[in-house]
């Protein structure tokens, strides 16, 4: 009996993980080493294992193609050409064809250029391959997977930004190679994203907000997100639910910045649904400067709550961690909450690289003495204020680091 669950066990983890080609998905394209898959969502996470709750190596726009060399159910192993395996959700992608190996897509012209709000660097080659955007202090480093190695025959033009940009593509086996644009400035990193465009890829950046260091906060386009409502009630507790919470403290929050001088949108004015991708759509549409979404916040299990209570800032970017860190100390110091601490989680609002984004957890509603707070008007208030200071320091900070 031990020997027929052995070989079961066994055949179950051959079967698990089999080159791709043999799949039925990829009947009728041939022998091949590789198939070439493209994503369909926005965000794809690539991951580092092969599994949902896996670091993330990088996020990738739709459109975007891959090499697959393996799968198992409901993973594809991709090969970006570096000395270990990366994975992606079947989900997030679509199967095109096959190649016999990965040759890496050709670069021909490399263009950097600027207007009014934005830097640009217009990547042209035929096959839109990964990438991944690493932060370093006030600049960027922009690293495009699966390139071939041309260096001679790509044409690269700059207009007026020598001295932003600088790029090096590096030689890797099997004829791949590794594009590297490097972005730096004085100025703390704001908003970038990477777009597709015709036969290229687009690494946009948006330049340093101008800020007036008399009042910060004017002119600043900001994005309010109550979180949940509609179906989605969030945290219900004592009676109360927190998409109702989270919408009256942000009322309360938009007035504040309003008062101030900010520009405010918010994702929803009343209790309906919203898609969390909705929701930061909605917020690039408007040219938000910054996205902050709203919560309160809950334990799987109740009975911990008086150990683990008070107020949290979540961040994704690294763009996003100093105004994580300086809204949550003014808005401990504001509410007198238990500091609950700074994370850095990967969630969908949080996600975004433009606007940069955070999420408050104003405090705990499961708590009996910070649910009597949070729903009382006049605290709210209070909430509204520590969050608003917080951002106003962040923006003084960001206006002296630009001198």
């Amino acid at each position: 009996m031990k020997r027929r669950f052995l070989f079961l066990g066994l055949y179950t983890l051959l079967l698990s993980f089999i080159p791709v080609a043999a799949a039925d998905e990829f009947k009728g394209v041939g022998i091949s080493k590789y198939a070439v898959l493209e994503t369909t969502f926005n965000y794809a996470p690539v991951r580092e294992k092969a599994n949902a709750d896996a670091a993330r190596f990088t996020h990738l726009r739709e459109g975007i193609s891959l090499f697959a060399d393996e799968q198992n159910s409901k993973f594809y192993k991709v090969d970006l050409g570096l000395d270990k395996p990366y994975w992606i959700e079947k989900k997030y992608v679509e199967v095109q064809g096959a190649t016999p190996e990965i040759r890496g897509s050709s670069l021909s012209k490399i263009k950097f250029y600027q207007n009014k709000n934005n830097y640009f660097v217009k990547i042209n080659t035929p096959i839109q391959t990964p990438y991944k955007i690493y932060q370093n202090g006030n600049g960027l480093e922009f690293k495009l997977y699966n390139v071939s190695d041309c260096k001679k025959n790509i044409k690269v033009r700059h207009k007026k930004t020598k001295d932003k940009f600088s790029w090096s593509l590096k030689s890797l086996p099997d004829t791949q190679g590794v594009l590297t644009v490097n972005y730096k400035n004085t100025a703390p990193v704001y908003g970038y994203d990477v777009k597709k465009k015709d036969n290229a890829l687009v690494f946009e950046i948006r330049k340093p907000i101008k800020i007036n260091r008399k009042k910060p906060l004017k002119g600043v386009k900001i994005a309010l997100d109550p979180g949940h409502g509609g179906w989605e009630p969030g945290v219900v507790s004592g009676g109360y639910k927190e998409k109702d919470v989270n919408l009256e403290i942000t009322k309360q929050l938009n007035k504040s910045l309003k008062k101030r001088g900010a520009k405010t949108f918010l994702t929803r004015h009343k209790d309906i649904y919203a898609d969390l991708y909705d929701r930061v759509d909605f917020a690039k549409e408007n040219k938000a400067d910054f996205l902050i979404s709203i919560h309160q916040n809950s334990l799987p299990n109740p009975e911990y709550y008086e150990k683990k209570h008070g107020a949290g800032v979540y961040y994704y970017n690294e763009n996003a961690k100093m105004l994580a860190n300086v809204v949550q100390k003014n808005l401990v110091k504001e509410t007198g909450f238990r500091d609950d601490g700074v994370f850095n989680r990967s969630f969908a609002v949080t996600r975004s690289t433009n606007p940069v984004s955070i999420l408050v957890e104003c405090g705990y509603l499961i708590h009996p003495e910070e649910r009597a707070k949070l729903t009382n008007k006049k605290f709210q208030k209070i909430v509204a204020k520590g969050i608003t200071d917080g951002m106003e320091e962040y923006l003084k900070g960001a206006s002296n680091s630009a001198l």
